[in-house]
């Protein structure tokens, strides 16, 4: 095996996995993602992961698909932008390939289609309806007249009643989010699919996560409604799917701000539902993530999964008593088997993933009589992998699927840093180091801090790669530091109201016990950091004086006076209210940077806004006597850097920046900046 990680032109142009979606019945969709034929962009492509046999790649060409959704019979419902004929507009359409033969577009509607589940014979989905189309006679004909009418005259404008506005990197559009399902028995039948779309009825709001009923005549709802200081306030909902079901919509919860209720999936049986609950981080409240089992018909409520033990992700059920989840776990992460019997006591158990190994998994579902996910580690990027959904634990190791991903070599190996932190609690990090047979090499140094903050390093990441950086001989350090995830909910607590006190002193404590090995150079050292992680970056930037040679800094937050104001997250206006802006707001500082600082940001970050950056890059020339601080500057791009040429160029302009500043070497602009 030869590595395709070495150099930042290899990297981008490696095919990866990006997605899963699997049918109770046993068919597999894997999505893998890859460039387009211009190399200008990346398309994903849906490929059919057979119980024995190779993959088998299912769409081709330029336009690839966004969604799948295999059914019992393996044909597979997707959405896709790819052209029909007489009509050469760009948005998502949502199409069927068969078993066998060709894909054909089933549905048109005006304002796209997203979100796809499967329920019975109706296939639910997401798309936008415009205020004046909403009670017309046919709503959906009405939507397309008032789109078209938009088109030709060219206008642009959205008027907004309530917050938010956007959402990450796109504007919410003039057409807000409604809830439709196609009747897929009666396209069958030969039915127009726009006769056979209907709307299911909202409470007012914002949509939010849903799911959907096995046999589809009904289904769970968060709807968003907002709150007199602009903020918002989540509501669960148990709705019918049409009104011929003769139910009504019930309420289920109707919580404040610092309270959220999703609904992950309803039992196979219909009578239970998997809720997640997350406390929102606010002043004086931390995050905190739990899952919990509700009983349809008596309401009752049991939590399964506390937060303080573990925050697990994506639940799904294996049967009416038992469901699988997947949670990070010590720089690491675990597959949870949680048996929860009606009238019983619950149960967790470890059914993949632990200390003994460096793997993380995600997407983890059920196809037939076994279990389906992702796994990566820093030595490797996603792979898909299989093994039985009864087996006792420990009995089944999750088998990798071969055939969908090239297989390459990291150049370099992991170790882990331990050490203890200031409050006594102990604390970790990956660090990844050069192969050398020189006993006696000393490594120039890479912190890198993780974004979140919610998060960890603990598995591959495409956008902050190591291995780049170790094949020109760094060894790169990735600090799980105060409110990392995988480490409980103390881990949490410890940081969550003081974002520049007890994760900067675990970051700077990782990196004094890394500098201590005999393999680590002491004095050619740097940090970099992007989002929660750029601000990182920033706070040591302005509290560490010339400890570290260069700082680069990646869709940072810089002022906490006005960044709750502006980002796109409503929420987090009072998590940064006074107490954390007043004492843990970077730009307070800025005349103690003392070394060099590469900004990056990104136009279309509506998460961490563009002004961020723009100040930043303002004060570091006015308040600041530094030289050498350089902006790359994305008018394109979002909070990550998704094209493959930008990304590609983002790699190349941090190596030549660290390179000069912690090698010495002579500074050198990347060829496509110009």
């Amino acid at each position: 095996m030869t590595s395709g990680y070495s150099i930042p032109e290899q990297l981008v142009t490696v095919p990866r996995l990006s997605g899963l979606a699997t049918h109770r019945a046993g068919p597999v969709v894997a999505l893998r993602q890859e460039l387009s034929s211009d190399a200008k962009r990346y398309v994903k492509h849906a490929w059919a992961v057979p119980r024995h046999g190779e993959p088998v790649q299912l769409t081709h060409g330029d336009h690839g698909v966004q969604e799948v959704r295999p059914t019992s019979s393996e044909s597979v419902w997707f959405t896709s932008d790819r052209p029909v004929a007489g009509d050469d507009a760009k948005r998502t359409r949502l199409w069927l390939l068969p078993e066998h033969g060709e894909a054909r577009m089933v549905l048109d509607a005006p304002e796209g289609v997203s979100n796809l589940e499967l329920g019975g014979d109706r296939l639910f989905f997401v798309s936008g309806l415009f205020p004046a189309a909403r009670g017309a006679q046919d709503e959906f004909a009405r939507n397309r007249e008032i789109h078209d009418r938009r088109d030709e005259t060219g206008v642009s404008g959205i008027l907004y009643d309530s917050a938010p506005m956007r959402f990450w990197d796109h504007d919410l559009p003039a057409a807000q989010d409604a809830l439709w399902f196609l009747d897929t028995a009666a396209v069958a039948g030969g039915v127009d699919p726009v006769e056979a779309v209907r709307r299911v009825e909202l409470p007012e709001g914002r949509l939010g996560q849903y799911t959907v009923a096995p046999d589809g005549t009904w289904l769970l709802a968060t709807v968003s409604t907002l709150l007199p200081e602009g903020t918002q306030r989540s509501q669960l909902w148990r709705l019918p799917g049409a009104a011929e079901h003769g139910d009504e919509a019930v309420l289920l919860h109707d919580t404040d701000v610092a309270e959220m209720w999703a609904p992950a999936e309803i039992s196979p049986d219909g009578t239970r539902a998997l809720l997640g609950r997350q406390l929102l981080w606010r002043e004086g409240v931390s995050m905190a993530v739990s899952v919990w089992v509700h009983d349809l018909a008596s309401g009752e409520e049991t939590e399964v999964v506390p937060a303080d033990e573990h925050w697990a992700q994506d639940p799904h059920w294996v049967d009416d008593e038992t469901f699988v989840c997947t949670a990070d776990h010590r720089g690491r992460g675990i597959v949870l088997r949680v048996r929860c019997p009606r009238g019983g006591a619950s149960t967790v158990e470890t059914a993949a993933g632990g200390p003994d190994q460096d793997e993380t998994y995600s997407s983890v579902q059920v196809a037939g009589d076994q279990l389906v996910g992702l796994r990566a580690s820093y030595a490797h990027p996603f792979e898909l992998v299989r093994w039985p959904a009864t087996a006792a634990t420990g009995s089944a190791e999750p088998a990798p699927v071969a055939g969908l991903v090239p297989d390459h070599e990291v150049p370099g190996r992991l170790e882990e840093v331990t050490t203890t932190a200031e409050d006594g609690t102990q604390i970790r990090a990956w660090l990844a180091l050069p192969r050398t047979e020189d006993d006696a090499a000393r490594h120039p140094l890479l912190v890198s801090v993780h974004g979140g903050p919610w998060g960890s390093n603990n598995q591959w990441s495409w956008r902050w790669n190591p291995w780049p950086f170790v094949a020109q001989g760094y060894a790169v350090l990735l600090p799980d530091p105060a409110i990392s995830t995988g480490y409980g909910q103390t881990m949490i607590d410890r940081g969550q109201q003081e974002l520049g006190g007890a994760p900067f002193t675990d970051v700077m404590a990782l990196t004094e016990a890394a500098t201590e090995r005999p393999d680590i150079d002491s004095e050619r050292q740097a940090l970099m950091g992007g989002s929660y992680g750029g601000y990182m970056a920033n706070w040591v930037a302005t509290h560490t004086g010339d400890r570290f040679r260069c700082i680069v800094t990646h869709a940072s937050l810089w002022n906490l006076d006005t960044m709750g104001a502006t980002t796109d997250n409503t929420l987090w206006r009072e998590a940064m209210g006074p107490s954390q802006a007043g004492t843990y707001s970077p730009h307070r500082f800025a005349e103690d940077i003392e070394v060099p600082l590469l900004v990056i940001h990104g136009d279309k970050d509506y998460r961490v806004p563009i002004a961020q950056g723009i100040e930043l890059w303002a004060d570091l020339q006015q308040r600041t006597g530094v030289e050498g601080h350089r902006f790359l500057y994305y008018p394109d791009e979002g909070h990550w850097i998704l094209k493959p040429a930008n990304a590609r160029t983002w790699y190349e302009t941090v190596l030549a920046f660290v390179g000069e500043h912690v090698l010495g070497q002579e500074q050198e602009r990347p060829e496509l900046l110009g």
